[in-house]
């Protein structure tokens, strides 16, 4: 799982043009969380934290790890709720909604407060 681990961090990472620090503390994790996996300092991160991770990576655990290939495969499974059909006319704002209602629902308050504050700056913006 480590390898597979590392490369999707590092992939979703560069995907999202974000830090390893910027990532970590958006998930409520430690500064140096993803430091710790990708040099192998941290050799089995917690469910929790990798779902911390992930939901800030914009993808679900299961890709992260490797049970999956499908970036937002475990949307459903964590039990997201039903999002309206104008999900195609503001997918940015439906992701939000989606990282913060899974945020929430994994006891990550401080993790969905900077979420929130993050959706509201981008839609502020547009």
């Amino acid at each position: 799982m480590n390898a597979i681990l590392k490369e999707r961090i590092g992939e979703r990472v560069s995907a999202l043009r974000i830090s390893w620090r910027r990532a970590s503390l958006e998930a409520g994790l430690e500064a140096g969380f993803i430091q710790d996996i990708i040099t192998g300092c941290s050799q089995h991160p917690s469910e929790d934290a990798v779902a911390s991770l992930a939901t800030v990576l914009k993808c679900s655990s299961a890709y992260l790890t490797g049970q999956s290939d499908d970036l937002a495969s475990a949307a459903g499974a964590h039990g997201a709720t039903a999002v309206p059909s104008d999900e195609a006319q503001r997918p940015d704002a439906v992701m939000a909604l989606r990282i913060v209602d899974e945020l929430l629902a994994a006891g990550h308050i401080e993790a969905a407060r900077v979420a929130v504050r993050r959706a509201l700056k981008a839609i502020a913006v547009e």
